[in-house]
């Protein structure tokens, strides 16, 4: 049997294709996680609705039990223009992460294995992988992309309207390892009282504030972009914030060093501002998605919505994923695309180009004031 790592493919013997998955968790299928596809085209666009854990498509069928999930897939009989299929593991309403299932053993038609170590993964929602057609042959990828705010925030992205709740309609345990109706994230002033950060860091949540050592303030969501993840927060009641600056004209050069800066692991990490470095590792995201840049500066939960700077303290984009179980495999949107969504929401972005290179101290001194850490909650 073929062992496949992520990003590793294989191909598929025949249109329809059977899998088991199993985790050492028995008896978590059903109860605390469950499983779900996701029918879409190459560019990740929706093409039909998910397969869930406790409904059926005419493309596929569930067979097992908590103890072993097994599906049989019909390719050829997918939704038209569905040319993939992403297959999902996820917790009930992201009540926690899917570490708690400990390992993934994924079998394909008894010639394709993979297996995933989920160790201390704090995501409520991954990809382990995907089926996909190339050149009118069918494969499979395994893969290890995470969500942190779970599937429906995940297929929210992708345009996908996801309902991840139990539909026995229990609540998940409070002691899962994440704090059920609230969130984290970072955010930075785009304008004296504006704050950008991710979509996903403020999904479906009613109260938001932002914070730092220079205060507390409540904030309201103004517009807000799911496909490029992007969440533009007005602030109120609070004194006039201090902005970054963009880099202007072209975008990053592959290889160029960049920080991040940003809160991760809020509570736990201590509530000052965190500073990591790294590099441009790569000018396209997966599936070469040019909106995005890969990054090896090391992020944790909490980074969402930090900006990543250059060397001269000018934002060239900002952090939105990561790839669990991968070696600092980090992604950012674009410092292009933040620019024109800015401009669409009518703010006018700051591209004022440093006359110098800075030291990441000084780097980190002169950008702090823009930096907040996002608090978001239901009520």
């Amino acid at each position: 049997m073929m062992l496949l790592t992520p990003g590793a493919n294989a191909p598929i013997s025949a249109k329809r294709s059977e899998w088991t998955l199993e985790c050492a968790d028995a008896g978590a299928f059903g109860e605390y996680a469950a499983v779900a596809l996701l029918p879409l085209d190459e560019k990740r666009q929706p093409k039909g609705p998910a397969a869930l854990f406790q409904t059926e498509r005419e493309w596929m069928q569930w067979s097992g039990g908590p103890e072993k999930v097994g599906c049989a897939l019909d390719l050829a009989a997918l939704p038209a223009g569905a040319d993939r299929v992403l297959l999902v593991v996820y917790s009930y309403a992201a009540a926690g992460p899917v570490s708690t299932l400990k390992t993934l053993h994924l079998q394909i038609d008894g010639q394709i294995e993979c297996r995933l170590d989920l160790g201390e993964n704090g995501e409520s929602a991954i990809i382990i992988g995907e089926y996909y057609i190339r050149n009118e042959h069918w494969k499979f990828r395994a893969l290890a992309e995470g969500s942190a705010y779970g599937l429906a925030a995940m297929g929210r992205r992708l345009g996908l309207d996801v309902d991840d709740a139990h539909p026995k309609g229990r609540t998940m345990p409070s002691d899962s390892g994440r704090v059920a109706g609230s969130a984290t994230g970072t955010g930075f002033a785009v304008s004296a009282n504006h704050i950008l950060t991710c979509a996903h860091v403020i999904e479906g949540m009613q109260e938001i504030h932002i914070a730092s050592f220079e205060g507390r303030y409540r904030a309201e969501p103004v517009v807000v972009d799911r496909n490029n993840d992007f969440a533009l927060l007005r602030v109120l009641e609070c004194p006039g914030l201090k902005p970054v600056v963009f880099k202007d004209g072209a975008g990053c050069d592959l290889g160029a060093p960049v920080v991040a800066l940003g809160f991760p692991l809020a509570g736990l990490a201590g509530g000052g501002v965190h500073v990591t470095q790294g590099g441009v590792s790569a000018l396209f995201g997966l599936h070469n998605d040019s909106s995005l840049l890969q990054f090896t500066a090391p992020i944790q939960p909490g980074s969402s919505g930090s900006p990543l700077f250059d060397s001269s303290g000018a934002v060239v984009a900002m952090v939105t994923s990561t790839c669990p179980d991968t070696q600092n495999m980090n992604f950012a949107v674009k410092g292009a695309l933040v620019l024109s969504f800015l401009e669409a929401c009518r703010i006018d972005a700051d591209k004022t180009p440093n006359a110098r290179a800075l030291n990441t101290a000084e780097l980190a001194r002169e950008a702090q004031p823009a930096l907040w850490r996002i608090e978001a909650r239901n009520l």
